[in-house]
């Protein structure tokens, strides 16, 4: 999926804590989930977004409206990423005609609009009024020249034929062609579902024939894995692709759909938390997911400290003592000495306090390992 442009998503509240995400758009919809998880939200909580750069499309950057919401764009991004080069020729020039109606910052749903609208305009192959009028004067949009001889023909004055239907179609010029409008626009925004839902898939692969997987699966088919195209653990999508094997993936795909969102979300901790990178490694983590403890409401030391000092001290006293500590310090401290480690989805700590990466003693019985 060709990514449009990146994002900076955190709590409106606090937009610049440890609890944000860095989001490439169009994002798969388990990419977006995983994005809301890092920023641990209120319900009805909408995101601070910030626009950090544009990888293609930057022409938009003066024109979105600053109300932009992150589903609304990710809409507008997913089109973007549809469009084959003739309809992106389209959409800037249909993005050019609202600039000239000067009426300011265009608003999210009107692109949407426009993005759905590429085959409601046709494109010439032509970069000013001169190049306009040889092509209509040529392609017979203009009949009074039809039966012209070859010299006469050379002697019309193209730049006035092209200006003239500019100016009559009002059409555009792009730096890759000229653009009309010749119906109505579609009006597809109302039309969309943008509300992030979890899909029917754990994994979704693109196999080597081009055709979808979406796993687990009861009965595999004889085919090769190519891409992994959206996993409910984003950060597996790589290790997924490496594994090559299908028939792997699909029992790993089987496992985590016998997980619930709370335990996926301490997985996903996990992983973060050892950075882990082959997914032989995660099926291990998974094994002893039930040693891992996640708080999702710490997402800094100084966090730490302060869920530390309310423990000690209770609500009352915590707000006259937090005024005389170091709060950052403290909290590394804390860190330190209970092994854990700060991830996008919170604080991770194992329940014998050794260091995340240790590895796990083999359970015993009256001081004998159990066989």
């Amino acid at each position: 999926m060709r990514k449009i442009l990146n994002v900076y998503l955190a709590r409106t509240n606090t937009p610049y804590s440890e609890a944000y995400a860095d989001l490439d758009l169009p994002a798969s919809p388990y990419e977006l989930l995983d994005a809301l998880d890092k920023l641990r939200l209120d319900e009805g909580e909408a995101p601070y977004l910030q626009i950090n750069e544009y990888y293609d499309f930057e022409d938009l950057a003066p024109l979105l409206s600053g109300n932009a919401g992150l589903y609304e764009l990710n809409a507008l991004a997913q089109k973007l990423s549809e469009l084959d080069e003739r309809q992106q020729v389209s959409f800037k020039g249909l993005v050019q005609m609202e600039v000239n109606k000067k009426q300011g910052l265009i608003p999210i749903l009107r692109l949407i609009d426009l993005a759905y609208s590429t085959d409601c305009c046709h494109v010439a192959d032509a970069l000013n009024d001169a190049q306009l009028g040889r092509f209509y004067a040529k392609n017979g949009f203009v009949p009074e020249v039809e039966q012209l001889p070859d010299k006469v023909f050379e002697l019309l004055d193209f730049e006035k034929i092209g200006r003239e239907a500019r100016i009559g179609e009002g059409g555009v010029f792009t730096e890759k062609g000229y653009v009309v409008q010749h119906t109505e626009l579609n009006e597809a925004f109302f039309a969309l579902d943008l509300t992030p839902n979890q899909p029917d898939y754990q994994i979704l692969l693109e196999s080597e024939d081009g055709s979808m997987l979406k796993l687990p699966q009861a009965k595999l088919p004889d085919t090769t894995l190519c891409r992994c195209l959206d996993c409910r653990i984003p950060q597996l999508m790589g290790s997924i692709e490496a594994s090559g094997s299908i028939a792997v993936v699909n029992e790993f795909a089987g496992r985590l759909s016998g997980m619930t969102d709370r335990e996926m979300l301490r997985y996903k901790a996990v992983l973060a938390a050892t950075k882990c990178n082959s997914l032989q490694s995660s099926v291990a983590l998974l094994d002893n997911l039930d040693h891992y403890m996640l708080d999702a409401k710490i997402s800094s030391p100084e966090d730490a400290a302060l869920s530390e000092l309310n423990f000690i001290a209770g609500d009352n006293d915590m707000e006259r003592l937090q005024q005389y500590v170091n709060l950052p310090a403290y909290g590394r401290d804390l860190l330190e000495r209970d092994n854990a480690v700060i991830t996008p989805y919170g604080h991770m700590v194992r329940d014998d306090f050794r260091p995340i990466l240790a590895p796990f003693e083999e359970p015993t019985l009256d001081g004998m390992e159990m066989l």
